[in-house]
């Protein structure tokens, strides 16, 4: 049977971990893949509680922090060699050290990544570091993701290049047994059930979160219970919790670390949580009114999700403050259950599946060849259903343009764009001038990909740059031939010089010259028997976008 490794990130969080086994549990219960989590985590508990298999190496912290990571990557890479795994499944974010491992070279590449904050992704993406996979399964809504406020390159490159795919939020969903049995267990007397979490318990930065969470925590209890409140509160510190001992008390209960943290957030009457993607998944799940305590996390910005999530979702965002707490907490025991939940996303972890077993069947070699974008334009007075009787199969692939300007939405003035000859196909021509519309009103129309003679005139380049759109508009330079009767050798030279010196390469021939039936189709099948003894695949318009697109997950 072929393996899948899944490389874990590591440190002081452990939502990710706990979605990395979700994922594994499901692969290894479909029995297509032995599923293997590779991890350095400092804590085991997750782990003690999956039939995975699971390598966990350990922290060396009595050499140099540069010789422990030598070590950890020789040691890893000679692993994954030997487990020759068919996939190699990645989590959260992209992790450079993973991509100079000669074991990892030329497998197929699968990151599962949680939500990021758009300034976080923007410098992830512009650093090429998404570039080395082969698809990249974002565990969130379309909707949400745009919420995020990505940059225009990061949204045109998420929506076009083909290599990444919205599976929503992946994350555990515990029946109703489940949730009945935890929340007898913890509150037998019916009383109103509050959890406390702050993520793994671990720090970001060294600011004694956890501490101040859980000490805030445990004087609003302290509160509560000399007040006569029946409420009992949970408090469930993550395994790198490192502040002051807490106590358990009457209406107090300690755990480090509890398997069913899904089902006891979802039995909550109350959950004051710190607002990490998993968690917090798993809170909404329920009925508990969310009292969220913001702290620094790498890449999430969870202040501004924060605010999002309660703006949908309803709750409060609160500091480690006894007082405020405990003002917000009675609010929240004084309410009826929150109804407001997510839709459940059972096909989520499904689609994650699929493309799992996709990437782990053998795809054959194939020898590279030129890629061509070819648009005629055939001027004006003549229209796409003009050209389809001389037309040669081998060219039915080109883009069409039909040479009509598109007037401004508002006074009607030529805009110096040329439409294709249909709909659809999410391209236009641009002339040298520039169009008088804005980009945005381009995007919005539903186009993705300019082409404009190269290289690209400033004043276009200016037009994109003044008033970027979201998600950006590409724009391919493109070679310009004007072909004329008994020209064609000529013609063919252009071409083949175009598509020697990009990639993908973009030949506009304006067929306008050629006013007669005759000429146009001997110029147009001596063009495509020419491009069928050559190199060269002609491209559709949506695999051109794409190409464009991926271009912005590279390094810039």
């Amino acid at each position: 049977m072929k393996t899948v490794a899944l490389l874990v990130k590591n440190g002081i969080g452990f939502g990710h971990l706990r979605r990395a086994a979700l994922i594994a549990e499901a692969v290894q219960s479909r029995g297509r893949l032995k599923p293997v989590i590779i991890s350095q985590a400092s804590s085991l508990s997750l782990f003690r509680n999956t039939p995975v298999d699971v390598v966990n190496f350990p922290l060396l912290h009595r050499v140099s922090s540069a010789v422990a990571e030598d070590a950890y990557t020789a040691i890893l890479d000679r692993l994954l060699d030997n487990l020759d795994p068919a996939v190699i499944i990645e989590d959260t974010y992209p992790d450079p050290r993973y991509l100079a491992l000669p074991s990892l070279a030329h497998r197929p590449r699968l990151l599962v990544m949680r939500r990021l904050d758009g300034a976080s992704f923007d410098h992830l993406r512009t650093q090429g570091r998404f570039a080395s996979f082969d698809q990249i399964l974002i565990a969130q809504s379309r909707t949400d993701f745009v919420r995020e406020g990505h940059s225009g390159d990061s949204a045109a490159a998420v929506e076009c290049s083909g290599r990444f795919t919205f599976v929503g939020n992946l994350s555990y969903t515990p029946t109703s047994d489940e949730i009945a049995q935890t929340r007898a267990e913890y509150a037998p007397d019916g009383a109103p059930l509050i959890v406390v979490n702050g993520g793994a318990g671990g720090d970001q930065m060294p600011d004694g979160y956890g501490d101040r969470l859980f000490a805030a925590c445990a004087e609003v209890a302290k509160r509560l219970l000399a007040a006569g409140h029946d409420a009992r509160l949970v408090f469930v510190t993550g395994p790198y919790y490192a502040g002051r001992p807490l106590s358990q008390t009457p209406n107090v209960t300690v755990r480090r670390y509890e398997p069913r943290l899904a089902a006891l957030l979802a039995a909550a009457h109350v959950a004051v949580i710190k607002p990490g993607n998993n968690a917090l998944s798993e809170a909404l799940n329920g009925n508990a009114h969310l009292v969220l305590v913001p702290d620094v996390s790498f890449l999430e910005g969870l202040d501004e999700h924060a605010g999002r999530v309660v703006d949908e979702y309803g709750g409060a965002i609160s500091t480690a403050d006894p007082d405020t707490l405990e003002e917000l907490i009675r609010d929240a025991l004084a309410q009826p259950p929150r109804m407001e939940r997510p839709a459940e996303n059972p096909e989520g972890l499904l689609q994650t599946l699929d493309v799992i077993d996709s990437l782990a069947e053998p795809v054959k070699p194939r020898v590279p060849m030129r890629q061509l974008m070819l648009a005629l334009n055939l001027g004006e007075g003549r229209s796409g259903t003009d050209l389809c009787s001389v037309l040669p199969p081998l060219l039915e692939s080109a883009l069409l343009l039909d040479g009509t300007p598109m007037p401004h939405a508002d006074d009607g003035v030529h805009s110096g764009i040329a439409l294709p000859s249909g709909e659809g196909t999410g391209v236009v021509a641009l002339s040298g001038g520039g169009p008088s519309v804005p980009p945005q009103e381009l995007v919005d129309r539903g186009v993705r990909l300019a082409i404009t003679p190269g290289p690209i005139p400033r004043e276009i380049a200016r037009w994109a740059q003044l008033a970027p759109a979201v998600p950006s508009l590409g724009i391919l330079a493109a070679e310009h031939v004007t072909a004329r009767e008994g020209c064609l050798d000529e013609s063919l030279a252009r071409i083949a010089r175009a598509t020697t010196r990009h990639e993908p390469a973009c030949v506009i021939v304006d067929l306008s010259r050629l006013t007669d039936d005759g000429s146009l189709k001997q110029y147009l099948h001596g063009l495509a028997e020419w491009l069928g003894t050559q190199p060269v695949r002609l491209l559709g318009s949506e695999e051109t976008i794409a190409l464009v697109s991926q271009r912005l997950l590279e390094h810039s």
